[in-house]
């Protein structure tokens, strides 16, 4: 990785396993020039190496602000958006890329919108054919099914996608929704009842649960930091976590973008840690940190948005919005 940061000029370059990516920020064309040079470089290093790379699989993902069909239709688009490989071929955007297991998407709807649509397809499908193979409705045998097949493709990176909409948390949390009412021993039970029967917490809920758990292994150097903090001490003791650059915040950019940044990990995690009590935060270990942090959580209302049922408000949600 240092290498091929010494390698390109400009733009940032990240590696895992056999998958390579460039990403600069395009303002003018010499920037895109820029960029075009940076992917020419490593392609040539690639085959000075013996590791060519697959051109022909290369993809461009662009995120921007203007949006307009009209623009697209331009005759000098093509020109801008597109990219030359060293082999002459061209690459024009996409809409989805898939990395690593997570569907990144331009849409407008959001960076995570396609993801999150395709788990929750994908997790109401496999909830469908658990219920068409096995006749044992019981507890024990339904969350052992639910948490060993349906919930993990529910929360697999959800620190990298964990939804700002509300129509999104109600999607995601529907599944299970659905999925604890055909539960025997559950009919007639609200949502809300069924959790607190079945010992589950809304889905909402365990992804601000894996928000603070890791950013207490950040804290404690136990995984890598990719956001940048800053720690302090209270006086009283508590252990205080900051961003070194807090993400520029437009304030004439729409709803749905302020909310991107306020429930993105960087603000959201260090904000909930923050309003940890200093008998939790200061835990000496993680298990003793998880155990904690359980019971606090216990201490406020765990009622996500939901289909079909009265918002009232999750105290825990409430008590994190910050201004910046």
């Amino acid at each position: 990785k240092q290498w091929y940061q010494r390698r390109v000029r400009g733009s940032q370059a990240l590696i895992f396993a056999d998958d390579t990516k460039l990403i600069r920020e395009i303002l003018n064309m010499m920037d895109k020039l820029a960029l075009e040079e940076d992917l020419q470089r490593v392609s040539e290093w690639s085959v000075a190496n013996n590791m060519v790379l697959h051109q022909s699989m290369f993809q461009v993902l662009s995120y921007r602000l203007g949006r307009s069909a009209l623009l697209q239709e331009m005759p000098f688009y093509a020109e801008v958006s597109a990219y030359s490989t060293s082999n002459g071929e061209l690459i024009f955007p996409v809409l989805d890329v898939r990395d690593l297991g997570v569907q990144l998407s331009s849409s407008r709807k959001g960076p995570f919108s396609t993801h999150i649509a395709l788990i929750v397809r994908r997790a109401s499908l496999l909830a469908g054919w658990v219920f068409s193979v096995f006749r044992d409705r019981s507890p024990s045998v339904m969350l052992t099914l639910y948490k060993a097949l349906i919930r993990p493709i529910l929360e697999y990176c959800c620190l990298v996608w964990s939804p700002s909409s509300t129509g999104e948390i109600q999607a995601i949390e529907n599944v299970q929704r659905c999925f604890t009412r055909r539960v025997s021993g559950m009919e007639g039970a609200d949502y809300w009842e069924r959790l607190r029967r079945l010992n589950l917490m809304s889905l909402q809920r365990r992804r601000q649960r894996y928000a603070l758990i890791h950013a207490r292994k950040t804290y404690h150097n136990l995984v890598p930091d990719s956001t940048g903090m800053r720690k302090d001490f209270e006086d009283s003791g508590r252990l205080r976590i900051q961003l070194k650059n807090v993400p520029k915040y437009i304030t004439k950019a729409d709803t749905k973008r302020a909310n991107q940044l306020f429930d993105s990990f960087g603000v959201q995690a260090y904000s909930l840690w923050n309003k940890l009590p200093v008998e939790v935060n200061s835990c000496s270990t993680l298990e003793s940190f998880k155990s904690a942090l359980g019971g606090f959580l216990s201490s406020f209302h765990d009622r996500p948005p939901v289909r079909g049922y009265p918002v009232i408000g999750n105290d825990l949600v409430k008590a994190n919005r910050i201004s910046m």
